[in-house]
């Protein structure tokens, strides 16, 4: 990677020290099951516990990791089978736990010595570290700001590593049962954040299940844990049971296993400066490096690390990744691809491939207006007309313009109804500067976005401070000609490794009678031209496959047979869900290289810079392996640690193609003022998806224009 001297890339990731480690032992469990699937369970639901019980009995620390039991310090056979017949006597957990061999043919790869300091060498020291980092002071009344550590297993060229990182979380200091005593009734629970005390798992309140001398014994039936036992059992009748959803899960929890987390968007409910809050939240590239710091000198002294990566100490596994590509523009003209140059580019040749508006050339672009507020939107839009026909030679309608006087969600809400029933190009939304991160009241970007791409329809964002930004105009008329079906510019190029490059997000919800699996692709040529995008929503029989009605809606065989497909997941592939996708490959007979990309909890990559720590540049690459690497695909906020992307593939696709796939697929985000963190064959799925299982978007659907951008 060639950076100035003064520039040097490090990563929150560090190599395990093995030689302090020891030879680590395996235990296979002997379970009385019927089946290997019940086998396979049984020990999921022993095993941690196992492990729990076994390091506070015998010497050594002891942990469950891929389906065996492991120990640095191994046990009497003698001694251990008499503490298993123990447990089994004690707890009916333990019942079909027939036994405990010793694995000889058993040897630790670096990923198991990874996930053995994790689980067991760390977890012993977590106290220790949690001291380290200590609960910062807090001027924020009724607030707590807690700092969490987090580990996490990696391998690097095939020797085990460990990550560490610092977050932030801010905790009411009154428990829930207080805080709904000052509330008008108990459904103003509903919507808050909350963590369980026990755990790390956060969520939201959904629903209010009842009060606890009604569910105690449900809820004993359901916990495996015993400090949740302990809670349940000496809790009073009367507390309140409350369900909260975590990602797509829920749960049922009784109130005193909570605490209440203070979101951003939860700042005016409680009465706190958002500003304090932001600044408690979100640190800076030093802060968080600095806590890191504070993490890793502990590990340290126990033996359990080396130094994290840098440029420095690990060079070949740095580098810059950022593409060197030419862009196509109208009449075959091409340019080097310039960010800062890349709007002039679009004026002086034109775009690619205009909108499809039939044979009536001069048909102008149709655009629907909510304005929240600002008296500089009509002066905003005079001028963006003068400039559109100026520079495109055509006109803009506004077809109807909807003002809200008061800015709300139920306002907003209400009007994108109302005007999604007036056939327009593109939806264009005016948000005051105050709405920008939004609180619990007001309307955030993200709200607008769930409200219009969440229903299917293009959607243009502007706040009052880009309408005195002169220079950003263009940007916003090529934002709204890409989402009416104009083509700005595509690669000269075509990627040389695939035919196709196909977006892919799914997700699945577990219903009283069966699966809902909800899904939405984007079907892009090798030089970047969208050819369609497609949802699609089916119901299946618990464990049952998908159908192929759902893979031909989503990837159909008129675009991909006979192709090589590079797949962008969107997250982790499971195992069933690759074989599905593989039966889907060859019944089209094509050839789909799946590429994971993963957003959240990976490892931040940073820079020393002319003495300053600053988040690293855009396309530094941090490459673990042969098939994964941490990725910066776009300009990372000066005062954010921002977060890169893991990017994840198997041979024969490299990790070099699969990255280049995804930094190619970056720049072609037309009209963004920042470029997105996500491709666009990913870009805003989740929100589409939302849009689906709330059944405010069409399911089944194609289109032809990303009106997700």
């Amino acid at each position: 990677m060639q950076t100035t001297p003064a520039y040097q890339a490090f990563v929150e990731l560090f190599p395990v020290k093995e030689e302090n480690i020891g030879p680590l032992s395996a235990y296979k469990l002997i379970l009385d099951a019927s089946n290997d699937i019940e086998r396979v369970a049984m020990a999921r639901r022993i095993g941690g516990k196992l492990t729990y019980r076994l390091g506070g009995i015998l010497p050594g620390t002891w942990v469950w990791s891929n389906g065996r039991v492991l120990t640095d310090i191994p046990a009497n056979p003698v001694k251990l089978m008499m503490q298993i017949e123990e447990l089994r006597a004690s707890f009916d957990l333990y019942a079909p736990l027939a036994g405990i061999e010793e694995d000889d043919g058993w040897a630790a790869d670096a990923t198991t010595i990874s996930d053995f300091v994790v689980r067991g060498s760390i977890v012993k020291i977590a106290d220790e570290i949690q001291q380290a980092l200590t609960k910062t002071p807090s001027n924020i009344p009724n607030v707590r700001v807690d700092r969490e550590f987090r580990a996490r297993a990696w391998e690097v060229n095939g020797q085990p590593a460990v990550s560490l990182a610092a977050n932030s979380r801010l905790i009411y200091e009154n428990d829930i049962e207080s805080y709904a005593e000052n509330q008008s009734k108990i459904t103003d629970l509903i919507g808050l954040g909350v963590i369980d005390r026990t755990s790390s798992l956060q969520g939201e309140i959904i629903k209010i299940v009842g009060q606890l001398g009604e569910q105690r014994e449900r809820l004993l039936g359901l916990t495996q844990r015993e400090e949740m036992a302990e809670i349940i059992n000496g809790a009073p009748d009367t507390r309140w049971v409350v369900r909260i959803q975590s990602g797509r899960n829920e749960y049922d929890y009784v109130s005193d296993a909570l605490a209440i987390i203070i979101r951003l968007e939860d700042v005016e409910r409680f009465g706190i400066d958002s500003a304090q809050a932001e600044r408690a939240l979100h640190l800076k590239p030093a802060q968080r490096a600095q806590m890191v710091k504070a993490v890793s000198d502990v590990v340290k002294t126990h033996g359990l690390i080396g130094d994290a990566y840098t440029m420095n100490n690990a060079p070949a596994l740095f580098s810059d990744i950022t593409p060197q590509v030419r862009l196509r523009f109208g009449g075959s003209k091409t340019r080097d691809y310039v960010e800062d140059r890349l709007l002039a580019d679009l004026l002086t040749a034109g775009p690619f491939k205009p909108r499809d508006v039939g044979t009536e050339a001069q048909v102008p672009l149709r655009i629907n207006l909510i304005n929240a507020g600002s008296e500089a939107v009509d002066d905003f839009l005079e001028a963006m007309s003068r400039q559109y026909t100026r520079d495109f030679n055509q006109q803009i309608e506004i077809v109807r313009e909807r003002k809200m006087r008061v800015a709300s969600r139920a306002n907003l809400e209400s009007a994108v109804r109302l005007l999604t029933k007036e056939p327009a190009d593109v939806l264009l939304i005016f948000l005051p500067d105050s709405e920008e991160d939004g609180d619990d009241e007001g309307i955030s970007d993200n709200f607008s976005l769930s409200q219009t791409i969440g229903r299917g329809e293009p959607c243009f964002i502007i706040h009052e401070h880009l309408m005195h930004q002169p220079d950003a105009m263009i940007a916003v008329i090529t934002g709204l000609l890409a989402r009416a079906g104009t083509t700005p510019y595509i690669l000269e190029n075509p990627l040389e490794y695939a035919d196709r490059i196909v977006g892919l997000t799914l997700s699945k919800q577990e219903r009283r009678q069966n699966e809902q699996w909800t899904g939405f692709a984007r079907i892009y040529r090798s030089d970047g031209l969208l050819l369609s995008a497609a949802t699609s929503v089916t119901q299946v029989d618990f464990g049952a496959s998908l159908p192929d009605t759902f893979w031909e809606q989503l990837l159909p065989r008129n675009l991909l047979a006979h192709k090589r497909v590079i797949v962008h997941y969107d997250g982790r592939l499971r195992r069933e869900l690759l074989r599905v996708l593989g039966g889907w490959e060859d019944e089209i007979e094509a050839t789909f290289y799946p590429v994971e990309v993963i957003q959240k909890g990976v490892p931040r990559l940073y820079a020393f810079h002319k003495g300053a720590i600053e988040p690293a540049l855009q396309g530094t690459a941090f490459r673990l392996n042969d098939g994964e690497a941490f990725v910066m695909t776009s300009v990372p906020d000066i005062q954010v640690a921002s977060m890169p992307l893991h990017v994840r593939t198997e041979p024969p696709l490299t990790i070099d193609q699969a990255v280049h796939s995804v930094m190619v697929m970056s720049l072609l985000h037309y009209g963004a003022l920042k470029r997105p963190r996500l491709p666009v064959t990913l870009h805003h799925g989740e929100i589409v998806i939302a849009g689906l299982e709330r059944g405010v978007m069409p399911a089944d659907a194609s289109y032809e224009t990303p009106f997700w951008l």
